[in-house]
């Protein structure tokens, strides 16, 4: 199976979707749901009620939630008679998600470990991989797989903070702002140095879920022709001039001047791309990662930049041990590449995490199916997916 038929949307419910369900109908009927002028709430039998962690992990989590956002939280889990609680440790989490029915936020082993009727858990981040022991961010690990627990996403918060970082890198390497900064340090007035029309080239976007169709449409703002490589995309815009099959990955790779990678880090994703991909890129062409850093084979990869098989690279992410990417790492040196330290994501409201957690959870509280549902063995989002608006 090609690696990249693992992107995109699946057409069904996972069987842990499923199970939540048919669980958390039982759950409702048990503590009686009605309606009492227009709001659903919940009649307590005895001490027993809905309850909601909401646990951060660290200072580096992506759930810092000001006081505002934690009373509008608070206020619609309380309008259908449960409780919250805010765990401001690890040590409190573990002791608060022994009867909690909802995590909002990060899971850890030792929580999950101790949890008994734990039913959902919202994760505050849209992408992603294996659990990393030094602060967690990527969220799976063995056991939240086997769990029978279903788990969402903040799939569709971020495409446009991404996409415009991904334009950020993009136009700075088109109009060669690496080298005037240098030269701005230095004090110095040269005007050489290559400058690319935008106009005149071709975008090939690796992944065209939200993130790649938001940048597809930045691409079209700029005049790029938009080619997109993708097993089966939703909602193909107009102006996407050509859409490759997986199978076709080499082809298009040859086609394009900026290849885009917008990939999950998802078992079948791993080190998609590699020598023979960056080898079947043109010489003159770019590669820009803003997806997750196991995409790509990081060792070929370097040695493409080095050699100057491929003409540079922006690159935001990288694989596990690579981040930080050390000081010794000849990348660092390279002059053909622009490194940002994985914050494509950087600037995104802590709102918008909220907003999805609180239509979810309106969901939940009625039994209807959830948005952005993770099948955790393949680590993408299926059925329907949450929409921003602006």
């Amino acid at each position: 199976m090609c690696p990249l038929s693992l992107i995109g949307d699946l057409a069904l419910y996972s069987s842990q979707s499923t199970a939540c369900s048919d669980r958390r109908n039982e759950f409702l009927a048990e503590k009686h749901i009605s309606s009492r002028m227009g709001v659903s709430q919940v009649v307590m039998i005895g001490d027993t009620t809905m309850k909601v962690l909401v646990y951060n992990l660290n200072s580096e989590g992506s759930l810092q939630l000001t006081a505002e956002l934690q009373t509008r939280i608070t206020n619609r889990v309380r309008a259908v008679g449960g409780t919250v609680i805010f765990a401001e440790d690890h040590a409190t989490a573990v002791q608060q998600v022994r009867d909690a029915d909802i995590v909002f936020g990060y899971i850890t082993p030792e929580m999950l470990a101790v949890a008994r009727q734990l039913q959902w858990i919202q994760a505050p981040i849209s992408s992603f991989g294996y659990y990393d022991f030094r602060w967690g961010p990527y969220y799976i690990f063995p056991a939240l797989v086997s769990y029978p627990v279903t788990l969402t996403s903040a799939s569709g918060i971020y495409n446009d903070i991404i996409a415009t970082h991904v334009f950020a890198l993009i136009t700075a390497i088109a109009r060669n702002l690496p080298t005037f900064i240098r030269q701005q340090q230095d004090h110095q007035w040269t005007r050489g140095g290559q400058m690319l029309a935008l106009s005149q080239k071709t975008i090939g976007i690796i992944g065209f879920g939200g993130v790649g169709k938001e940048v597809a449409r930045l691409a079209n703002a700029f005049r790029m022709t938009v080619v997109a490589v993708d097993p089966d995309p939703r909602d193909l815009p107009s102006y996407v001039s050509s859409l490759w099959s997986p199978e076709e990955l080499h082809q298009a790779l040859s086609l394009v001047d900026f290849v885009v990678l917008c990939l999950p880090d998802a078992p079948g994703t791993l080190h998609l791309i590699g020598e023979s991909e960056l080898r079947a890129m043109k010489p003159t062409a770019y590669l820009i990662n803003i997806g997750r850093g196991n995409t790509v084979d990081l060792k070929s990869l370097t040695h493409a930049l080095t050699e100057k098989l491929i003409a540079g690279a922006g690159l935001d992410v990288f694989g596990p041990g690579f981040e930080p990417l050390p000081p010794s790492h000849p990348l660092w040196a390279c002059d053909n590449v622009l490194i940002t330290p994985h914050r494509a994501g950087a600037g995104t409201p802590t709102e918008r995490r909220v907003t999805v957690f609180l239509e979810n959870f309106r969901r939940f509280s009625i039994g209807a199916p959830l948005l952005n549902v993770v099948d955790k063995q393949r680590m993408v989002v299926t059925g329907p997916r949450f929409q921003l608006t602006f």
